[in-house]
């Protein structure tokens, strides 16, 4: 069965069993027969002409995302059964962690973790979680959606935000909008409703929502209206503290894995080190 998923692997990267055939440097008998073992043990039609191409059925792009993440878990189970090899792994960042301290902290964990090897992406968090569910990453450090059941979370911290006053100048122009990040983001979905509730003045005139908390920052900065962003990006931009406003209003970042990577040896060392990083990095 495994070499059946990684030829469909192949032909739905690769769009021809030619290709395909190429790339796993087998012929195309080869690649169609294990394809053709895989749809008869499972009794199910996975591909299908398309002109003078193959394409997944509906059936076998639903097998495939269900099969892709442990295939990528047996190739790191056989890799780490080696203990001469590095640990490696995908790590995701969120695009606002990415932008504040979360390199920082990652690079001072991998400091002390000498023997683990990461691979960095950045997305928006909903992204990010897609690709550890489907088994593309192993690891995220991300705002989590709670309602997830498929994967597991282990809490970083909670990620204060901040009210960022128009020009950054020592105080909020009240007669301007509030900017701030959009509605399907998941820091609005983890925060947008105890901001609405604990501070029910900053909405009282129009709100502009922006896809990236970049977006906030560069707004606020020309006067275009008061904007929240996460503590971190504030931070990071050397804000001076009068230009900004500490709110109670937090974000919950952590540790986002599959329940099978959690369980391997490295998890549990990796996420201490990273907390402690974090909450280092917070307090200084």
């Amino acid at each position: 069965m495994l070499e059946g998923i990684e030829a469909l692997i192949a032909l739905e990267k690769y769009g021809t069993v030619s290709e395909a055939a190429i790339r796993m440097r087998l012929t195309q008998s080869a690649v169609s027969k294990r394809i053709q073992a895989l749809q008869e043990e499972l009794k199910v039609k996975l591909v299908e002409p398309d002109g003078r191409r193959v394409r997944l059925t509906a059936d076998g792009y639903q097998f495939l995302n269900k099969a892709r993440p442990l295939i990528i878990e047996i190739k790191n189970l056989t890799q780490n059964l080696d203990r001469t090899n590095l640990s490696h792994f995908a790590l995701g960042l969120s695009d606002s962690i990415a932008g504040s301290f979360g390199p920082h902290v990652v690079s001072e964990t991998l400091k002390t973790l000498k023997n683990l090897d990461l691979d960095f992406h950045v997305h928006r968090s909903l992204m990010l979680l897609e690709n550890i569910s489907l088994g593309k990453y192993q690891l995220g450090i991300c705002t989590f959606d709670e309602n997830r059941k498929d994967l597991y979370s282990a809490h970083l911290i909670d990620e204060p935000l901040v009210l960022l006053h128009s020009e950054f100048r020592n105080r909020p122009n009240r007669s301007l909008p509030l900017i701030t990040i959009e509605e399907n983001s998941a820091t609005w979905k983890n925060a947008g409703s105890d901001l609405r509730r604990d501070y029910p003045l900053l909405f009282q005139n129009n709100v502009m929502y922006v896809e990236s908390f970049l977006a906030v920052y560069q707004m606020t900065k020309v006067g275009l209206g008061n904007g929240i962003i996460p503590l971190g990006m504030a931070r990071e931009f050397n804000l001076k503290k009068e230009s900004f406003k500490k709110l109670r209003v937090t974000r919950t970042i952590s540790l986002v894995t599959r329940k099978t990577i959690a369980q391997m040896d490295f998890f549990d060392p990796f996420y201490k080190e990273l907390k402690t990083n974090i909450e280092h990095y917070f307090e200084r």
